[in-house]
């Protein structure tokens, strides 16, 4: 779908209680705004973990390379409707998701409310070029240490003990 200012994302308090609506373009531009956001860790058989590599045209992180598909959670959604939004959106893939964890992170713009998921799949990557420039599986122990990695991706996996 790519980036749209406009979309209407879930203002929650640090515990994940919801506040009000209010743009991407807003949350963006006020870190002190929590909002709502999934990643979901795709795996394949051998146990290696799907990284994107992300869109240059995307107005975060360009270029780097992120977990295997994230986005934010839009008002009247919910986290496991918009994982698997996203998961399909991104990488043309239909997974049984299985939540993990859910964290607070703090990056340089903003803040969010993380639900993690996991996913085994080892059928056929469809990238949306307007979300990603495609991707590779990585082991995850390796995948924590890449230069390129995002914020985001590094928390997470640090969470999960692959750092």
């Amino acid at each position: 779908m790519g980036d749209e200012p406009e979309e209407m994302l879930q203002i929650v308090d640090a515990r994940g209680r919801f506040l009000r609506a209010a743009s991407r373009a807003e949350c963006h531009a006020d870190a002190a705004l929590i909002h709502r956001s999934v990643c979901v860790l795709l795996f394949n058989a051998k146990g290696e973990l799907y990284l994107q590599r992300r869109a240059m045209a995307k107005d975060t992180y360009p270029g780097q390379r992120d977990l295997s598909a994230t986005g934010h959670v839009r008002v009247g959604e919910t986290e496991d409707e918009a994982a698997a939004r996203e998961l399909a959106e991104e990488l043309g893939v239909w997974a049984e998701i299985r939540r993990v964890d859910t964290m607070l992170l703090r990056l340089p713009a903003e803040t969010e409310v993380a639900t993690i998921y996991c996913c085994s799949y080892n059928g056929a990557i469809t990238p949306d070029p307007n979300e990603l420039s495609g991707g590779a599986f990585h082991p995850p122990a390796q995948a924590i240490r890449l230069p390129d990695l995002t914020p985001y991706a590094a928390q997470i996996l640090a969470r999960l003990g692959y750092g």
